[in-house]
């Protein structure tokens, strides 16, 4: 066996043996290994070679132990001289204790998220003067309480390290009061010319604020232009709504009172805006029993409303638009036009049941449909009687601005963006000699700008919106800008020239 293994012969026996053993020798055991004269040196020592000298010089190991405490102390000493010491903190009481503040309880405040087309009413859980935590409002009218992810996100926002946080001018670090002198200096020059040059370029919002500035930009640089973009198209149901009865409303759809609903490519449970209100809605009509609502959806890709759906079609999103058309033949008494490859049955069952609950029944289409397939369905809507019922119409400020494909950056000498990231959505590149741009993160829009401001969050500054259903909300801070940076409405009123600049002036004028 020994030969098998590239052993070397050895006795079998485990006794000494005056036998010579020839070759290489293998231990055969830990014991073994551990009985050779090296491993009895190291045990006896203790420290490797060189430790046990100061023993041997008449140093006890305390001696050693002494001697190496006063080197570390000493070399503590001379870090701490060298200015490496952490800085003196002192706790200090209020001079005049807050009312209704007690020490190590959370507070609440009430205030609002700002979207693309509406607000979300929000109690704030704010401790030692940080907000740390997002809620809906349970108090407001007609809210349940609830947000949605980005709502809920948005305190991780807040304290973002990569957002923006300097001044800059052609990409050098500059003073805030630098900054703001070039702002008034913009005012002035502009102000010479009645705005020739100058171009805006700005989001959509709902603050009556942000609409106020705008028209004071208009009456004091009349040949100014004011550009809007959005990342997403948001307000296309406002503009189909306006465009079909000829004056600025907007719909307001309730989900909970309609008893047979159709989606045309609208996720309105997952992706769509007001979501948070919709799922309560919607849910509130899903109640087991004879009353439980029943959706249809329309969709290519696949979404939580497709997921919540009754009945699901799959098309593709091109056909959208015929298959509404077709349920609108239906219901008009017209032939029917099915198109290729789509399943006949689907689509007269749920013309059928669309006509048996006339007057609770909604048709609602998509972000992502274009605004022909919306005036289509606010016209099924009105043929089944849902106007008044399960979609209420209310007035609202008509959206101004030119599109952005109307602009031409070259024409003008100055260009002010607010918000947003229109070069990386929008793959675009500004070709104005001046670029000013308010922006929340130095990203590629920063990239392409000369003078660079840093954005406050909603909870760093006072604003106001408008929820999806009309209700006017006040945006209140919880803490002081964590950056110095400005809000959109003082970024605005410095260039309008105006004597307000704070936005708690602007929004409570």
């Amino acid at each position: 066996a020994a030969k098998l293994l590239g052993l070397s012969p050895m006795k079998n026996n485990l006794n000494n043996s005056s036998s010579p053993v020839t070759g290489r020798r293998y231990w055969r055991s830990l014991d073994e290994l551990a009985d050779t004269p090296e491993f009895k040196d190291w045990l006896h020592r203790e420290f490797p070679v060189g430790a046990s000298e100061l023993v041997e010089d008449g140093q006890s190991r305390r001696s050693f132990l002494k001697i190496m405490s006063a080197s570390f102390a000493f070399a503590g000493i001379a870090t701490l001289g060298a200015g490496c010491r952490r800085p003196k903190e002192k706790l200090e009481p209020f001079g005049q204790q807050p009312e209704n503040y007690i020490f190590g309880e959370a507070q609440y405040f009430a205030t609002a998220m700002p979207t693309r087309n509406g607000a979300i009413p929000l109690v704030i859980k704010s401790y030692e003067g940080r907000p740390i935590k997002v809620e809906g409002n349970a108090l407001f009218p007609g809210s349940n309480g609830g947000t949605d992810r980005y709502a809920q996100a948005s305190i991780l926002n807040l304290y973002d390290p990569d957002r923006a946080r300097r001044f800059t001018h052609d990409g050098k670090k500059v003073s805030r009061e630098e900054a703001l002198r070039f702002l008034d200096s913009l005012s002035k020059k502009f102000a010479a010319n009645s705005g020739e040059g100058l171009a805006f370029l700005a989001e959509s919002s709902t603050s009556a604020s942000r609409w106020w500035l705008q028209k004071t930009i208009a009456q004091k640089f009349p040949k100014s232009q004011w550009f809007t973009y959005d990342a997403i198209d948001s307000g296309i149901h406002q503009r189909a709504a306006t465009l079909a009865f000829g004056q600025p409303v907007k719909p307001v759809f309730h989900f909970d009172k309609a008893k047979v609903i159709l989606s045309l490519d609208c996720d309105f449970l997952g992706g769509e805006d007001d979501a948070h209100n919709h799922i309560r809605k919607f849910a509130a009509g899903r109640k087991a029993g004879e009353g439980m609502s029943r959706l249809y959806a329309v969709e290519s890709l696949f979404t939580l409303t497709g997921a919540s759906a009754d009945h699901r079609l799959r098309v593709a999103a091109s056909l959208v638009g015929e298959i509404a058309a077709a349920i609108s033949a239906i219901l008009s008494g017209s032939p029917m036009s099915v198109p290729t490859g789509v399943d006949a049955k689907w689509i007269s069952e749920c013309a059928k049941d669309l006509l048996a609950n006339r007057g609770n029944a909604l048709v609602v289409a998509g972000q992502r449909q274009p605004i022909e397939i919306h005036l289509l369905a606010q016209a099924i809507n009105s043929a089944l009687g849902a106007f008044g019922n399960s979609v209420t119409l209310i007035p609202t400020v008509e959206a101004t601005g030119a599109d952005l494909k109307n602009l031409d950056s070259s024409a003008a000498d100055t260009l002010v963006i607010v918000g947003g990231n229109p070069v990386y959505n929008l793959n675009w590149s500004p070709k104005s000699k001046t670029v000013v741009r308010l922006g929340y993160y130095e990203d590629e829009t920063s990239e392409k700008s000369g003078w660079n401001f840093p954005s406050t969050h909603y909870l760093e500054s006072w604003g106001d919106a408008t929820t999806a259903d009309g209700a006017s909300v006040t945006i209140q801070p919880l803490i002081q800008p964590l950056f110095g940076g400005l809000t959109e409405l003082e970024f605005l009123a410095r260039i309008a020239g105006e004597s307000r600049t704070t936005a708690y002036e602007i929004v409570r004028a």
